[in-house]
């Protein structure tokens, strides 16, 4: 089983969502986050006044599925998120040592 984290821009989540479901995945957790990258956040104009804004507003997927599935995930992700502008975010797959079904208690790849 693998772990697949994913940052990406707010606006593309509910596009990725689609397309995660339309190739069989089952269910992702989402965090709303804020961080910084090689765009370094930005300059905003408030009420007259400039100020930077040192944290952008990014998306966290947490997605556990087979390592089966995780190549077409990610590029599934990737395809979906990508804008080719800076600031599109990254991927992350991790080894998932064991999963269990707390409801059932089905266990690994049955509890995905």
């Amino acid at each position: 089983m693998k772990l697949i984290i994913a940052t990406i821009k707010p606006f593309k989540l509910e596009e990725v969502r689609e397309a995660l479901t339309s190739i069989g995945v089952r269910g992702m957790m989402v965090t709303e986050i804020k961080g910084f990258g090689a765009q370094s956040g930005h300059t905003e104009i408030y009420r007259g006044a400039e100020y930077a804004v040192n944290f952008v507003p990014k998306v966290k997927l947490e997605i556990v599925v087979t390592a089966a599935m995780a190549d077409e995930v990610v590029q599934t992700i990737a395809t979906t998120a990508k804008t080719d502008k800076i600031g599109d975010g990254k991927i992350f797959v991790l080894d998932v040592q064991s999963t269990l079904r707390i409801r059932t208690g089905e266990t690994n790849d049955d509890a995905i």
